[in-house]
């Protein structure tokens, strides 16, 4: 499970909003302050996200709690997120590339546009898949209550 510190900012009957703090591993590293990724980092740092959980445990705006989700659904989403419309970009571009530009010798942009063209069928194709998962939906919950 992943879990993550969040603070109860609303209580709304069995709804529970939450704020959590966005982190970066940059802030653990010894060569933080010469690396460009560390630089980039301290620049969104300070950065929140609301969250809206379901929860029967009884909280009070202010309190801490634990959040937690299973790793195979998050995973599985972001593969598909990602990976889908860069692969349709590829897959589309290599074979614009070969038909349109290689073997019936048309302009290069066709299989720049060709290309595009994967990526966003990919992309729609990617949201569908997503939509079909209803199953399969990252449940954040509250898995612990700070009561100090």
């Amino acid at each position: 499970m992943i879990e993550q510190k969040a603070r109860v900012t609303k209580v709304l009957g069995d709804k529970v909003e939450l704020e959590c703090a966005l982190n970066s591993t940059c802030s653990g590293c010894s060569n933080e302050s010469n690396c460009g990724v560390g630089t980039v980092a301290k620049a969104f740092s300070g950065k929140t996200q609301q969250i809206v959980v379901n929860s029967s445990l009884i909280v009070s705006p202010g309190q801490w709690v634990t959040i937690a989700t299973v790793e195979q659904n998050l995973l599985l989403h972001a593969f598909v997120t990602y990976l889908f419309p860069l692969l349709g970009l590829l897959v589309a571009g290599s074979i614009g590339q070969y038909l349109l530009v290689e073997v019936l010798v048309l302009p290069e942009w066709l299989a720049i546009v060709t290309s595009f063209v994967g990526g966003f069928a990919s992309y729609k194709l990617g949201k569908n898949v997503i939509a079909r998962l209803d199953d399969n939906i990252p449940v954040i919950e509250i898995i612990g209550v700070d009561y100090s």
